[in-house]
């Protein structure tokens, strides 16, 4: 249970200058500042689709993500980047956020095999799904703490008891990646950025891609979300929509330009490889939906594989609609572009150009030498 939330916080969206322009800057909280599953996020960014929104976020990343809910509740930034354990338990505790853009839709976690294991047993990527799960019987799994629940579904979709089938070795972080190059697992099941690493460096293949959608039970859902504080909305709903509408842009170019979603991430985040980004985007391409909105009806899926580390909260009796804004762009749509520099002229101005223009055309039409 959450506790001692403050009745009212009062946010400036403060103006800043960016060359001739003036943007609003707006705090936005992100658990980890460098995580590629807010891949529509950063492609906003990196994309300068903020900007065009008049707009300049100022990211707020805690030390470790999981004060990421301490610091939202403190209001330390009136906008975030939630995952669905944090929002879904803030939500049941009746804090008041509004999920407003939806930025992940498949599930960002995939099962890839240590090359030689894939040659051992035969394994085919395009073979059936159940004929790829049962292909892993007997070996070690290695997964952090809080998946089990979606391997467990992804196993169950192939009438398989994980706990039986496999042997699941729990392993945190970067200590996944250690795992599977010292031989202490066979499969990794992660996300990014333990996923890339083990395809670009460390020999993997992937056999389950479960960000493309090809597990049912782990896709179309609501994953990681853009969340604001309902004061803020309240006060601010054409600058939410702003933001909202920067991220649908994003989540354009991903499916369209993987080349300049590329591009856009290492200018929002350049200490990253490229080759790692290259990789990401290409599996989490499928993963990222074709729009932002949100819907009371993606909370449930999300609830259903809430982390197995973690005590599941209870939605019974919430008034979910409270909780989701899923017409922020059909309010506020967006704005004409910009006028051209001519266009915002003063009226005496274009007549004294045009009227000076037409002397001087005149002037050289009566010079001219007659003809003979």
């Amino acid at each position: 249970m959450i506790t001692d939330i403050p009745p009212e916080i009062t946010v400036d969206v403060t103006p800043v200058q960016h060359g001739s322009a003036q943007l609003a800057r707006v705090r936005v909280l992100v658990p980890d500042g460098d995580n590629l599953q807010y891949l529509a996020y950063w492609v906003a960014q990196g994309a300068g689709y903020f900007a065009d929104e008049q707009l300049e976020p100022e990211l707020v990343v805690p030390e470790l993500p999981v004060q990421a809910i301490a610091r939202f509740i403190a209001g330390d930034a009136p906008v975030a980047v939630l995952p669905p354990p944090v929002y879904l338990q803030l939500i049941a505790d009746r804090f008041p956020l509004v999920l407003v853009a939806n930025l992940l839709r498949n599930d960002p976690i995939d099962l890839v095999v240590r090359r030689s294991v894939f040659a051992s047993r035969g394994m085919s990527r395009t073979a059936p799904l159940t004929e790829r799960l049962h292909s892993l019987h007997g070996l070690r799994v290695c997964v952090a703490p809080g998946p089990p629940t979606r391997l467990r579904a992804l196993f169950s979709s192939a009438g398989m008891d994980v706990d039986r089938d496999v042997e699941v070795v729990i392993r945190r972080g970067p200590t996944q990646n250690r795992a599977f190059e010292n031989g202490e697992c066979d499969v990794l099941y992660a996300h990014t950025p333990y996923l890339e690493t083990a395809l670009d460096d460390q020999d993997a293949v992937m056999l389950i891609d479960q960000s493309s959608g090809e597990v049912p039970a782990l896709a179309t859902r609501q994953i990681h979300a853009l969340t604001v504080r309902r004061e803020f909305l309240d006060s601010n709903r054409a600058t939410v929509a702003s933001l909202v509408r920067a991220i649908g842009r994003a989540e354009v170019l991903v499916h369209t330009d993987p080349g300049a979603t590329v591009d856009a991430v290492l200018r929002a985040l350049p200490s990253l490889e490229r080759r790692h980004v290259e990789t990401l985007v290409g599996i989490y391409q499928a993963a990222v939906p074709e729009t932002p909105r949100v819907s009371t009806g993606g909370l449930a899926p999300a609830l259903a594989l809430f982390p197995a580390s973690r005590v599941i909260p209870s939605l019974e009796g919430i008034p979910l609609d409270d909780f989701v804004e899923p017409d922020l762009l059909a309010a506020h749509p967006a704005r004409a572009p910009a006028r051209s520099s001519c266009s915002r002229l003063p009226w005496s101005l274009l007549v004294a150009v045009a009227f000076a223009t037409l002397m001087v055309a005149l002037r050289r039409w009566l010079q001219k030498p007659a003809r003979p």
